[in-house]
């Protein structure tokens, strides 16, 4: 487990959505970017709490593509696949602000406890780069993909922006990334079972957060 993807909102056990995000391109948790982790993270937390729905994959793939590091035919072991907004998305989904991780993220690791349902085992060899990077959403979907975006749009114009999810979570005291046993659209308050603490952050940081 490296700090940076605990910082970004990922915790054991991972949840449903993204053990099948990992299974569709190929690849291990590792294996992803610190940004990309924040990138799931706002995605799936902007889905059920925003737009009142469970994590949809097919709009997730219609707004984004997975970019290998630094090439195809040279990855990585460590941080080579890199969730990257397609350029057609950038003016309309959610503003992102420059993401600054420290160069040094790959060696502030740890050993953690796997629990099921278990991540795969780490492994030392880079993902095979399939077309499935690169592919856009399953046309099936088309209509739900559209209103998804309609509604998304809908939310920049209103302000919405990467900070306010980010604020959204960590006032809830939730890890999106993690195992749940119910959406964040179901949320209860301060008893809720998803919740990792339930102390309000005023009282965790002895100051409001504004």
């Amino acid at each position: 487990m490296f700090t940076t993807f605990l910082e970004h909102g990922l915790s054991p056990s991972a949840s449903d959505f993204l053990q099948g995000l990992l299974y569709y391109y190929g690849i291990l948790i590792h294996h992803l970017t610190p940004q990309s982790i924040l990138h799931i993270a706002v995605f799936v937390h902007f889905c059920e709490t925003f737009l009142g729905i469970e994590p949809h994959f097919e709009f997730l793939r219609s707004l984004y593509t997975l970019t290998p590091l630094p090439s195809a035919e040279e990855m990585d072991s460590i941080g080579c696949a890199n969730l990257e907004l397609r350029p057609g998305m950038v003016e309309k989904y959610l503003e992102w602000p420059a993401i600054h991780v420290d160069l040094e993220w790959k060696g502030s690791w740890f050993y953690n406890s796997n629990p099921a349902p278990t991540l795969p085992r780490f492994s030392a060899t880079p993902p095979v780069y399939v077309r499935e990077w690169i592919l856009k959403y399953n046309t099936d979907f088309r209509d739900q993909v559209e209103e998804l975006l309609e509604r998304t749009v809908f939310f920049r114009e209103m302000k919405v922006t990467v900070a306010s999810i980010l604020f959204n979570y960590t006032q809830y005291r939730i890890q999106p990334l993690q195992r749940h046993q119910d959406f964040c659209f179901q949320y209860l308050g301060t008893e809720d079972s998803n919740r990792l603490s339930t102390e309000s952050m005023e009282r965790a940081t002895g100051q409001r957060i504004i």
